[in-house]
């Protein structure tokens, strides 16, 4: 559905309620009954957060928008902060028009084109609702109620008069419910929303980018509907649910990854799920400097791993941004080689020209259910550069390490917070990495949520840890700090200075140093490159990766010119 973006000054909550009726019904309903009008806030930052009172509208995408309230104490809801999406809905004579519709595009549909695509399919809907429909300028009082009779004797249906307005709600409620997420989709339209927790028919609620947790508008309205809906979902994406395999972790159309309970004998309140949300554009580096998840020093150093061949391995705890940090990283590896993934859930996005992308296969029947160790082990045949992991949970970690054992780096994500908790974690049940293994791994970086400095979340690398190698009469593995983050300047800091066992007794050998110091000297040409890059706004994906491609296909010297010159592709 092709849909009208507008773009509206702060504050023009007036200009919002034109162009948009179902905008003006919200805000003189909400107005009615709480005695209060929200403002227009628009484009939504973190400054946000700290209005008082808490009541304002933005845009999300088309005709759908999110009001946020927070009550006083001593209204309903006080103190907690509301989630109320705000789209087009229909009237009950509108919803009869709808099923009216939709009858006929189901018989329509088997001599209609085919379509590959979700946006050719929509473009297919809008065009049968067009024929099936005539404009007029009066609103439809009732509906033909010989409609069904004609069916019956198969006489040729007529167009149904609407009103322009009256289609666009049509079109948008169709396509939602036909194609799109349904009763979810003005949840997944904001870019703002990090998780989506459901359980049960209790409210929707949310991690907000800016206001923390939410409570939505929005919930099912029976458990059959839930059910329903949960099951249709999970047939979509490959991964369907049933009494007999209740818990499945699956990715959404748009990358977001969801993991749903279904039935009440396993989930006491109602079939639940949470939906994780990813960015539709894959965050690049830059992006992370810009927002100082990391600096362009650590970044910088993360480059220098990878492209000597480091395996490393990205920690943290639940949401603390690890897959973005992973997909972000992976463009700084020599783009002439293999790259080998293996998922439970496909979320590792590489665009290097030989990529190997695998992912585990669930069935009822054992010999066609493909593991994590599979695919792990077929990797160790396939002669990749490096061997990248979505995720390290189980014993699959341990055949990580015979990976780096036999000389294939690996880049995974964990959970874990610190240095000491790793190395607990992987050399105990059921990983059982030996102790005197352990330095295979060559570093880990930590990263953490954080309350940002504008207010709301963000994300911070909160340290990097080399791993030395193991210590005989300690029993232990030695590490060393190269980075850490200082919260209250909001600023890394390299520690690693003439101490880095990785640099200078690795990376420097293998990139040809005589001098094994002068590697602090191609980290910091490095960290200047990539903060031009920052300072220059090249922070598209796309950007980024074409721009170290010019550095692995020609020189140094083309891609420091090339950063000066670069037209991004936002301002093409």
């Amino acid at each position: 559905m092709v849909e009208e973006e507008l773009e509206f000054a702060r504050g023009d909550l007036e200009g919002v309620i034109d162009r948009y009726g179902h905008v003006r019904e919200w805000v003189e309903a909400f107005e009615e009954k709480h005695g209060t009008r929200p403002m227009y806030y628009g484009p939504l930052d973190r400054a946000a957060s700290k209005l008082n009172p808490m009541n304002l509208i933005y845009h999300l995408r088309g005709p759908l928008f999110a009001h946020v309230y927070r009550p006083p104490s001593d209204e309903e809801g006080g103190g907690s902060t509301l989630w109320f999406g705000i789209e087009p809905y229909l009237t009950e004579e509108e919803e009869i028009i709808k099923q009216i519709l939709i009858e006929r595009l189901l018989k329509e549909a088997p001599n209609s084109p085919s379509f590959s695509t979700d946006s050719e399919f929509e473009s297919m809907l809008e065009n049968m609702l067009s024929k099936h429909t005539k404009i007029t300028n009066e609103p439809l009082s009732t509906v033909d109620v010989t409609a069904p009779v004609r069916r019956i004797f198969g006489i040729s249906e007529a167009p149904i008069g609407v009103t322009e307005q009256q289609l666009e709600r049509l079109q948008y409620t169709v396509i939602r419910d036909l194609v799109r997420s349904g009763p979810l989709e003005v949840l997944l339209s904001d870019e703002m929303l990090e998780d989506i927790h459901a359980v049960g028919l209790r409210y929707i609620s949310m991690d907000h980018k800016v206001f923390g947790m939410v409570t939505s508008n929005i919930r099912f309205r029976d458990r059959e509907m839930l059910e329903r809906y949960l099951r249709a979902m999970s047939e979509r994406i490959g991964r369907p649910v049933s009494d007999s395999k209740p818990i499945i972790d699956g990715a959404l159309l748009d990358g977001s990854r969801i993991n749903i309970i279904y039935s009440d004998d396993v989930s006491m309140l109602g079939s639940s799920f949470t939906i994780r949300k990813f960015a539709e554009e894959t965050i690049s580096i830059t992006q992370l400097i810009q927002w100082g998840t990391l600096s362009a020093e650590v970044a910088a150093y993360i480059w220098l791993g990878l492209e000597n061949g480091m395996s490393l391995l990205v920690s943290g705890e639940t949401a603390s941004g690890k897959t973005t940090t992973l997909n972000a990283i992976l463009p700084l590896i020599d783009h002439n080689v293999k790259i080998y993934s293996a998922e439970d859930t496909p979320e590792v996005k590489v665009r290097h020209r030989l990529w190997q992308r695998l992912v585990t296969r669930d069935s009822k029947n054992e010999d066609s259910r493909v593991e994590m160790f599979d695919l792990l082990k077929a990797a160790l045949r396939s002669r990749p550069r490096y061997i990248i992991i979505g995720e390290i949970r189980g014993a699959e970690g341990a055949t990580a390490f015979q990976a780096m054992q036999t000389g294939h780096p690996v880049i995974a994500t964990f959970h874990a917070s610190s240095i000491v908790k790793m190395i607990q974690r992987f050399t105990g049940d059921p990983i059982n990495v030996p102790m005197r293994f352990f330095d295979n791994l060559n570093f880990a970086i930590f990263q953490e949520v954080v309350e940002a400095p504008g207010g709301g979340i963000a994300r911070r690398i909160t340290g990097i840890d080399e791993v030395i190698g193991y210590n005989k009469e300690a029993d232990g593995v030695l590490t060393r700090g190269m980075f850490d983050w200082d919260p209250v300047r909001d600023k890394h800091y390299f520690r690693g200075m003439f101490q880095s066992h990785l640099m200078e007794n690795k990376m420097a050998a293998l990139m040809g140093f005589e001098n094994k110091r002068d590697i602090y000297d191609e980290m910091a040409r490095r960290t200047e490159a990539l903060q031009r890059m920052v300072d220059r706004d090249l922070t598209h994906y796309d950007d980024v990766f074409d721009l170290i491609d010019i550095y692995y296909q020609q020189n140094w010297e083309a891609f420091s010119e090339a950063i000066d010159i670069w037209v991004p592709i936002s301002d093409d």
